[in-house]
């Protein structure tokens, strides 16, 4: 767990370990562009999904999606580092120029909740973006906020929406209203926002609101634009808390289909491909020449229980003009699978795409420890193997629950410049390699040590067992109190088995 890298840790083998909440790692390949952001240095849009809860695993539902103009294509990578307890990254290839969204999807798992600042370079420029994080309490979600939408009760101040919203086209998520609300406790929010009388499209919106004034909330379109055209009036409404304000949508006329041709020769996928995984967010970027500009509607045979689609607008261009079209649906199997691509009565012939599905989470085995010489607790729920080097260095963070809430749990990681080999202790006053340990009881208290926290006898971890899938070995040692009191808990019996 790279969350307990909070300080700066020198090495004497010559490394450096340090997270403070603008630092990042960050790296670029061949694509090269600029970050989309405003005056102030935020990303724009910066659009997180799913909630960030304190103590609870973060998984493919947890991302932030940043756009970014490419002026010359080719493959990146983007890390940012840890920042309480958990960090972002993204990998993979622009095949067109302009305008790309790219999702860093979430992982690790947050350690208090707060405001989480994060900062993103790509090439020279860079932008940030922050993440709220809830409280462990009330399961599924966290605590709800409390909040009073902006303008409420008659129009909401500083309602903003995306421009392309065109009359009986289908929208996608790349359609949204922004709306701000006035925050007095930090917590999660859903929201639905619909006319009145009802029509096939509605705006909804999920995720963490920290406290402030005019703190942006994203709803995202769902059916297709009215058949009516100008403004069109919206009511957002909540039930906990009540509050409610008013919007106009503006609905522009849908021009006349466009003639286009198909260019699938270079697809850009972004998003994560494994069976038993939702594709919810994910994207292909596509290539079309259209000779006479308009709309499309662009879909996909259906392969492996998903399916890809996009609609808009085109411009006449005789150059190739890149068009996003959104994954759905739940992969059933692995493996590649094909997708044929149709655009309706203006497009000249179709074409098709691939995608390879990666096998489903295969994490199985245990994590056991006791805790203060009580019987063996087991934090076999949710457990996970992170391998991917940190800093550069080899790496292996191993994290576990005790039971479906996540309230309780424990975890360790080792970092190592020269690799991390089997039959060798790796303890918190090592100074050739990077070791933390961390333990959070059933009512929240954590306990942790690491190589600035060593409370004695020190906590040590031993690999019997390490390859690419599979690791076995032994812990224990003293634990003191995350937030700096002098209570310590004693780990023993401390055991792994884990295929990955």
């Amino acid at each position: 767990m790279k969350f307990l890298r909070l300080f700066i840790i020198v090495l004497t083998a010559g490394f450096i370990f340090s997270s403070c909440q603008k630092e990042f790692s960050a790296e670029a390949g061949n694509a090269h562009g600029s970050l989309k952001s405003n005056a102030t240095g935020d990303c724009t849009p910066a659009i997180k999904g799913g909630t960030f809860k304190k103590d609870t695993l973060l998984k493919t539902s947890n991302y932030a999606d940043i756009q970014v103009n490419i002026t010359q294509t080719g493959t990146y990578y983007i890390k940012t580092d840890t920042v309480n307890g958990y960090s972002f990254s993204a990998a993979g290839a622009v095949a067109v120029t302009g305008t790309n969204t790219i999702r860093l999807l979430a992982s690790g798992k947050p350690i208090t909740p707060g405001v989480d600042l994060f900062t993103i370079k790509f090439d020279t420029s860079q932008c940030e973006f922050d993440v709220t994080v809830t409280g462990a309490g009330g399961g599924g979600g966290g605590a709800a906020a409390v909040f009073t939408l902006t303008g409420s009760p008659t129009s909401c101040t500083g309602a903003t929406q995306t421009t392309n919203f065109y009359a009986t086209i289908p929208t996608t998520p790349a359609n949204t209203v922004t709306v701000n609300a006035d925050v007095t406790v930090a917590g999660t929010y859903s929201i639905t926002a619909s006319t009145t009388p009802s029509n096939n499209l509605t705006f909804t919106g999920t995720g963490t609101l920290a406290v402030g004034t005019n703190q942006p909330i994203v709803l995202v379109a769902d059916g297709n634009a009215p058949s009516g055209m100008g403004s069109i009036p919206y009511t957002l409404a909540t039930t906990s808390p009540a509050s409610n304000c008013g919007f106009n949508l503006t609905v522009q006329a849908a021009p006349s289909p466009a003639t286009f041709s198909f260019d699938c020769s270079a697809p850009s996928y972004t998003g994560t491909y494994q069976q038993n995984v939702s594709t919810a967010g994910n994207t292909v970027t596509i290539s079309v020449i259209s000779i006479a500009g308009g709309s499309y509607n662009i879909t996909s045979t259906s392969s492996n229980n998903v399916t890809f689609g996009g609609a808009g607008v085109l411009s006449a261009s005789p150059t190739p003009q890149p068009v996003t079209l959104f994954a759905s649906g739940t992969p059933t199997a692995a493996g590649p699978f094909t997708y044929t691509l149709t655009g309706g009565s203006g497009a000249t012939g179709t074409c098709t795409i691939n995608q390879t599905y990666t096998g489903a989470p295969t994490v199985t085995g245990f994590l056991t420890a006791s805790i203060n010489g009580a019987p063996v607790t087991t934090f076999n729920v949710n457990i996970t193997v992170d391998t991917t080097p940190f800093l550069g260095s080899p790496n292996i963070d191993v994290s576990g629950d005790n039971n479906a809430t996540g309230i309780e749990s424990f975890g360790f990681g080792v970092t190592s410049p020269a690799g991390v080999t089997t039959g060798t202790p790796y303890s918190v006053n090592s100074t050739s390699a990077f070791v933390n340990g961390d333990y959070t009881d059933a009512t929240g208290n954590s306990f942790s040590a690491n190589n600035a926290m060593q409370p004695t006898p020190f906590f040590t971890v031993i690999f019997s067992v390490k390859t690419n899938n599979h690791i076995v070995g032994t812990f224990s040692g003293q634990l003191q109190d995350a937030g700096g009191g002098a209570a310590t808990i004693a780990i023993t019996n401390g055991q792994f088995d884990i295929n990955f």
